[in-house]
């Protein structure tokens, strides 16, 4: 393996009203352990003055973008990247010390990993982050074999975008990220694993303390909302049920999500043959004039290799979906082949 100190990584850093919290952001990617470095940051049309107060610095390079948005400032900051690895930062986050250290000797003792994060610890200022968030923490942290990355790609991403790295070849093989309805850095993901490349994370406590507040783009702009990320993935999942050779599957499922996706699903050329559930009420019930089969709460394997065509699983209940996993193993339906859970 070579010298990982002597391999330079540029950080691409896409900035809108950095506020108080760019400093911090920089300053922990400045004095990471990992030298042989630069922080390209392209300021899209920031107004509030926070860039102008940053220290100087050789190894800080910035840039005005040439158009609104972040995708176009991402794209013009690989642009500019020097370096063979590009890596992903916030100006709003912090990195530890040895992030960029220990990712890059993860990707050079680990080739078959492609795109490499890290786990994070997510925080706020004002107090303890909610209930919802830290059990996303959990479980995103949970996720970091390229297995577990692969079993659970169409649930949630699996990695945080501002941990990321990777060899800019890779970003050159996917053609950058798109400018789309949906969040930019799951569309690249999606893109990438349906070409094959391969996501996981170091074993390692959290590498980047990733910050909550109340303008955190993912919670004010429309690209991020739960509807569009479920655009998102059923768009990729039904590209990657073609890659298959599946055209048809049962949804488990007959809420909301199920009902989202369905719709979704056909819109992509992915016919859904009917529906899935345990709630004894919708016995007799059709939805999107489709018949929901109700299974009992313990089916049997009987019941479970009587369902039809392939699965897409779309629960959310706590719990619920290691349960209908474990009830499908037990009935020898495997994953990934007979079933895949979104």
């Amino acid at each position: 393996m070579a010298d990982s100190q002597s391999i330079g990584i540029s950080v691409v850093m896409p900035v809108h009203n950095g506020g108080r919290h760019l400093q911090a952001a920089v300053d922990s990617i400045l004095q990471q352990t990992h030298q042989n470095s630069e922080l390209i940051l392209v300021d899209d049309h920031s107004d509030d003055n926070a860039i102008n107060a940053l220290a100087f610095d050789n190894r800080l390079k910035i840039y005005e973008s040439q158009e609104r948005g972040i995708v176009p400032a991402l794209n013009q900051g690989i642009e500019h990247a020097s370096f063979p690895y590009i890596a992903r930062m916030d100006g709003d986050d912090i990195a530890h010390p040895r992030r960029l250290e220990i990712q890059l000797k993860y990707l050079l003792s680990n080739p078959n990993i492609d795109i490499a994060g890290t786990k994070v610890a997510l925080f706020k200022e004002d107090g303890p982050i909610a209930d919802g968030y830290a059990l996303y923490q959990q479980w995103i942290n949970q996720q970091c074999t390229p297995e577990q990355i692969a079993r659970n790609f169409f649930i949630e991403s699996c990695i945080p975008h501002p941990s990321a790295m990777m060899h800019r070849d890779v970003l050159t093989k996917l053609g950058g990220y798109n400018d789309t309805s949906w969040p930019e850095d799951y569309d690249l993901w999606c893109r990438a694993h349906l070409a094959g490349f391969k996501f996981g994370k170091p074993h390692t406590d959290a590498l980047l303390q990733w910050r909550d507040h109340e303008l955190r783009t993912s919670r004010i702009e429309k690209r991020y909302s739960q509807q569009q990320f479920l655009r998102c993935k059923a768009r990729y999942l039904s590209e990657w049920l073609r890659q298959k050779n599946i055209s048809e599957c049962v949804i488990w499922g007959a809420g909301s999500t199920g009902l989202k996706l369905h719709d979704y699903l056909e819109d992509n050329r992915i016919t859904a043959n009917g529906f899935i559930d345990v709630n004894p009420k919708l016995k007799g019930v059709k939805k999107r004039g489709k018949h929901v089969n109700v299974l009992k709460k313990s089916p049997t394997t009987t019941d479970l290799t009587a369902l039809g065509p392939f699965k897409v699983i779309a629960v959310n209940a706590r719990g619920a979906r290691e349960k209908i996993r474990r009830a499908l193993n037990r009935a020898n339906q495997a994953e990934l082949i007979d079933f895949i859970v979104c």
